[in-house]
């Protein structure tokens, strides 16, 4: 309970932070308070994380207290958050996470890194570029439904990092993904889905394609919330043709994969299961296929 509390006061701290040095210890909190939920499910995949993140943030202390460093803040935030080419150790410990500390891990870890980009507004073309088309073709030979997800977190920092030069538009994207990702994450926790042989299971066809359009979304596939919010993005940003082709080329490698996903699992027969289970499944269809009408 403890390293809950101390985990919900990080957060906090991440945001009325106004100093980056304020920043750093909120991130040392946070990560020192999220180290033992990782011990309870895989001490090996803690170590990695604790190495990782002291080496970052060893980087970025070193680069506020020396203006000789300071082109490296950007790098430690990078590794932190966990944006290509700095990514392989996001996707290591990812695939063998329960869906709870996973969702965590791709979303609100990810605001104290998110709000110091967002600071320097930092708009670099390279790293969107790699970071959208890594998140893209990464998860098209994947069958374990959780490096799936890594790879779309990947991809979704990319527009992320589109949309830094405006604090608004960033937090309107950020809580739109956290959503839509939570609503998959809830229903593909409580079927114990974890690989794609697991979406041939016999749940209820409301409950599969709820899940379906949740995954559809998070790929921005018309007329999912999903889209909306990446048109969004390139609607209100100034970008170079080329950094739109990347970012539209990824998005379509991403609608790939969760399409197949979503086919193998409407194709196959299903049962009717309890009423219960099917309540946040037809939330979630609501919450993708209504709410976009506000973005028309």
């Amino acid at each position: 309970m403890i390293k809950w509390l101390c985990l919900f006061f990080s957060y906090i701290l991440m945001v009325s932070s106004h100093s980056w040095l304020g920043l750093w210890l909120s991130m040392e909190m946070n990560s020192l308070s999220f180290i033992p939920i990782m011990i309870e499910e895989s001490k090996e995949n803690s170590l990695k994380y604790f190495l990782i993140q002291s080496v970052a943030s060893v980087i970025f202390l070193a680069s506020i207290l020396n203006q000789s460093f300071s082109f490296l803040i950007p790098f430690a935030l990078l590794i932190k958050i966990g944006a290509a080419p700095f990514h392989m150790w996001l996707v290591s410990i990812s695939k063998s996470m329960s869906w709870k500390v996973l969702s965590l891990l791709m979303t609100f870890q990810k605001i104290g890194p998110l709000l110091g980009l967002a600071m320097l507004q930092f708009t670099n073309s390279f790293f969107i570029f790699i970071s959208a088309f890594i998140g893209g073709l990464g998860g098209i030979n994947q069958s374990n439904l959780r490096l799936i997800m890594a790879f779309s977190s990947v991809s979704h920092l990319s527009w992320l990092m589109v949309n830094m030069s405006s604090f608004f538009l960033m937090l309107v994207y950020y809580v739109t993904y956290l959503a839509i990702l939570y609503f998959a994450v809830i229903l593909l926790q409580q079927s114990g889905m974890y690989s794609l042989a697991q979406m041939n299971s016999n749940a209820s066809l409301i409950y599969k394609a709820s899940i379906s359009f949740n995954l559809l979304s998070l790929a921005g596939l018309p007329p999912f919330l999903g889209f909306f919010i990446k048109w969004m993005s390139l609607e209100m940003n100034i970008l170079s043709p080329l950094l739109v082709l990347a970012l539209v080329v990824s998005s379509c490698f991403s609608v790939y994969f969760y399409f197949k996903i979503a086919m193998s699992s409407l194709l196959f027969p299903s049962e009717v299961k309890s009423k219960k289970m099917e309540i946040p499944g037809v939330l979630s269809m609501g919450f993708n296929i209504f709410l976009p009408l506000f973005f028309l």
